[in-house]
Formats: C-alpha cells, structure tokens, sequence
C-alpha cells in the first residue's frame, strides 16, 4: 500500500523524548501530504523535529523544516543547559542543513519571520497551559495555508496545569476546523483548516493502529537502550539483558516456591 511506505523509516537520531510514539505519525504525514514548510514550536532534544527532517529525506526533499525554541527549558519540560542546543544543532548541521534551519527564539518573535499563509503544517509543542497554548494558535495561525494542519502535542496529559486538551475539545467543535486524534502516548491532535474534511484523513484512519504500533516499538526501544542507534547489529546487550532479565526471574520463582513450600510445612 502506497500510504504505508512511510512505514519503512527508521529513525537515525536518539534522544530522550516523550514524542517516541508519535515518529511513526510525523513519517507518514510528510510522506502524505508532501508539505513546502513546516514549522515546529518547541523542540527541546529534537525527536519530533528530526523525524519531519528524516521523513522529508527519504519522501519529499522539497520539504523545509523550521524548529523554534530557546533551548533554556519552561515550567513543563525544565530548565536545562547549553548541552542539549549544542547536541540538537550538531545533528542539524551534519545530516540536514540543507533541508531545515534552527531559529533560537520566542515564538512571538519567530513568527514575524514568516508570511501570513506561508505554512503548511505546525506542530505546537511549546509551554502546554492552556493560556500558551491558546496564544500560540492565535499568533501562528494566520501563518498557515488554506487547507494546512496543525498538530497539537499532549492533548492527553491532564496533570501540571496542562491544557492542551482543553483547547483541543474546543477545536474537535469548531465548524471550520477538521480533526483527528491519537491517544497513546501524550496524546496527538491532527487539525486541519478546511472547509471540508480532506481524503488523507479517512486514509490516516485507516492506517493509524500500524502507526501507533510502531511507535510503541520505538517507545520501548528508547527506553532499552537509551544511546543506541535503530538498526543496529550488534545484538549481544539486548541478549545480556535478556539473560539477566531471565536469571532474575528465575531466583522470584525459586525464591516464591521455597517460601510456599516452608509454610506448607509449618502447618
């Protein structure tokens, strides 16, 4: 099937990162929608960001991405050092200068860089109140294209003063505004700005679980092995682990059967 070519994609950049589960989703969108310019807000290690950049690659090389951050952290995702802009700026620079561009900035001011309907995909992942987030739209919004998506980070996360959701059931009633949606993980919200609701959204429907699927995988494999690399060879620490892993299992059992069996005999 066509639409599951983005399927074949494995991500060459590791970072730690809540958005693991959503790469596959990023994948098939620019696979799909083949966009001019994107424009991410909010990057942190770059997950989200370096997977449009892999995607526009390897499926549409007249894709540009624009990640905006200030690389300092928020009162959501922390406060960090120079270390990680240095790490997200080196990947930049050695596997896509040519097809994106880091703007270290507020968003305010990044989006006086862009002409009104210039865009044609944003994915909003910024300081997640519902107050930022609701400003966010509003600022980028007339920055977006006739028929262009936003996607939406964290609409399932209802802790921390998060209120990405709220906003997003806002979204899901509006007349003019098309949405789909993915929970796992932080949740994803697909909004797309059109008068009718556009055919790529029953196909993503229908593709959706293999996609989640697969970044559920490439969750788990994150959380494994936290600096290795996908399609590694070298399988001898995953068989350590699992042979530890097994070996641990073993002495609970031993152990739970050793204790069952003395208090059948103090009876």
């Amino acid at each position: 099937m066509q639409s599951l070519r983005s399927l074949g994609l494995n991500p060459s950049y590791r970072a730690p990162s809540s958005w693991w589960e959503h790469v596959p989703i990023a994948h098939w969108l620019v696979a799909q929608l083949q966009p001019g310019l994107i424009v991410e807000l909010g990057s942190h290690y770059g997950v989200s960001f370096f997977s449009f950049c892999e995607a526009a690659a390897a499926f549409s090389e007249h894709s540009f991405v624009y990640a905006v951050d200030n690389w300092q952290g928020d009162e959501h995702a922390g406060a960090y050092g120079e270390e990680v802009f240095q790490r997200v700026s080196l990947e930049q620079q050695q596997q896509h200068s040519q097809r994106s561009r880091l703007v270290r900035s507020s968003f305010d001011e990044a989006a006086t860089h862009f002409a009104p309907q210039s865009l044609d995909l944003i994915h909003i992942d910024g300081l997640h109140t519902y107050a930022a987030v609701q400003h966010d739209l509003n600022t980028w919004l007339p920055k977006l294209k006739p028929g262009g998506t936003i996607l939406f980070h964290d609409i399932n996360v209802r802790e921390r003063d998060f209120g990405v959701w709220q906003l997003w059931e806002e979204l899901k009633g509006a007349t003019d505004v098309h949405t789909v949606e993915v929970l796992n993980g932080h949740g994803l919200g697909i909004a797309t700005y059109a008068a009718a609701a556009p055919a790529w959204h029953a196909q993503f429907s229908e593709v959706a679980a293999l996609l989640t699927a697969k970044g559920q995988l490439l969750e788990q494999l994150a959380q494994l092995r936290p600096d290795s690399t996908f399609g590694e060879t070298d399988l001898r620490p995953y068989k350590q682990q699992l042979q530890q892993a097994q070996a641990e299992n073993k002495y609970l059992r031993d152990h739970s059967l050793r204790t069952a069996v003395k208090r059948l005999l103090h009876r």
